[in-house]
């Protein structure tokens, strides 16, 4: 695989492209980008087959291996690989240790091992053993065993620990990367944390940067631990936290950022030079019901919210599409009066039908970034997104008291309409 800076934009954005993968030579995937997540090695809620309704071109799935250890004896029978294994051949497959998106129980660490919390309970893995099922899985990407479950509010003392087990996990990786024949085809990518420490965030980085030959790329880990309040972070505390990584990093190592992070958050990460996202936040708001719907054009502007919660009852004779525009099948074919029939009877169809149009439309969120990164216009887009999400949140979160007892989406409005008021007299 090679990483390719295509063009630069007015910051640290950038365009960039993976290619030359040994086993899909014709693929070819545009950056910054989202992957694609999965469980079980599958794509959540979407078959092989609709998968192809939604992306025609080559993929990044992100892997957990929390939920595809079980796999192993398959895998290792067929010996072709997860991605054949599980029908997806023709996309590209990254494998990490965990799903940060699990909210697991704390500690239960070792010295040289890292706990797999599967569906059939815990497992302590060693970076040696997590190769060895690397070896089975033969994976484009190779996320190093890391221990990456920590948050801004962890204290010294658990970052310091965490650091140390991820450097001496890198370096059982990096050895065994090297040395081994059926690692020849896949990449190693490795795992900063600590960053939220300034005692241990050089430590961290430092000895990623030592074996820079032999990596392909990093992913910045350590701020979420898979819980909500994890993710309740100051948009300029994560900003600088992006620069300061983006700034020690060669350009040539592609960036990884992981968490179910938000619009606002993946544009701020893009403007700071970062790649790629774990993908994981279109499959969150997927499970909750949730439809994405923001302009994408920065000439308009919508008076509806950018997230819709599509069980309200306001939607029940509601017979446009989700998004007004949108391309997807999901928006070319039903209404969002039908997604509500569908979620409020817990039909299956209705998390096909989300997954669909939160994918197409997360992804088109990366395209239109690209475009404007292209055209020297990111700032202007990028306040676009951030003012949607921002308007969003505040129907979420307590605003001088107006939002006390929120019951429906017309005392949202009133909240927004409030809310654009004050943003106008200060």
């Amino acid at each position: 695989m090679r990483f390719i800076l295509k063009q630069a934009g007015c910051g640290s954005e950038r365009i960039g492209c993976l290619t030359e993968f040994v086993k899909l030579p014709a693929a070819s995937i545009d950056t910054p980008t989202s992957a694609l997540f999965t469980q079980g090695a599958s794509v959540v809620h979407l078959t092989a087959d609709v998968l192809t309704r939604v992306f025609s071109n080559p993929q990044c799935l992100w892997m957990p291996l929390s939920n595809s250890i079980h796999l192993e004896p398959g895998v290792k029978a067929q010996g072709e690989g997860v991605g054949k294994f599980a029908g997806l051949a023709n996309h590209v497959t990254c494998v990490t240790f965990y799903n940060i998106n699990d909210v697991t129980p704390p500690g239960h660490f070792e010295y040289d091992k890292a706990p797999l919390w599967t569906k059939n309970g815990k497992k302590l893995i060693t970076a040696d053993r997590y190769m060895d099922i690397m070896e089975t899985f033969k994976p484009d990407f190779i996320i190093a065993i890391a221990d990456g479950r920590t948050t801004f509010n962890d204290g010294l003392k658990r970052i310091n620990k965490a650091v140390n087990r991820c450097r001496n996990m890198l370096d059982v990786c990096v050895e065994r990367y090297k040395t081994s024949d059926e690692f020849q085809n896949s990449f190693l990518i490795g795992v900063i944390v600590g960053s939220s420490q300034d005692e241990t965030y050089d430590e961290c980085i430092n000895h990623v940067l030592k074996y820079k030959d032999n990596l392909s790329g990093v992913l910045l880990a350590g701020i979420t631990d898979g819980t909500e309040q994890s993710l309740i972070v100051p948009i300029k505390q994560l900003e600088e936290i992006f620069k300061k990584v983006n700034d020690a990093l060669p350009k040539d190592l592609l960036r990884i950022v992981e968490g179910s992070w938000n619009p606002a958050v993946v544009v701020s990460a893009i403007e700071h030079g970062w790649d790629m996202f774990d993908g994981s936040y279109p499959l969150k708001l997927t499970n909750d019901g949730h439809a994405l719907a923001l302009i994408l054009d920065v000439n308009r502007n919508s008076d509806e919210v950018c997230v819709l919660a599509l069980s309200h009852d306001r939607y029940s004779e509601d017979f446009r599409p989700i998004l007004e525009g949108c391309e997807c099948v999901t928006c070319k074919k039903h209404t969002r009066a039908y997604i509500r029939h569908l979620l409020n009877t817990r039909e299956m169809l209705a998390h096909v039908l989300l997954s669909i149009h939160n994918l197409h439309h997360f992804d088109q969120m990366f395209v239109e970034a690209r475009r404007h990164i292209s055209a020297n216009t990111f700032q202007a887009y990028k306040w676009h997104v951030t003012q949607q999400y921002e308007t969003y949140s505040a129907t979420l979160t307590t605003f001088d008291n107006w939002d006390d007892g929120i019951q429906d989406d017309s005392e949202i409005e009133d909240l927004q309409t409030k809310k654009r008021m004050k943003v106008s007299e200060d």
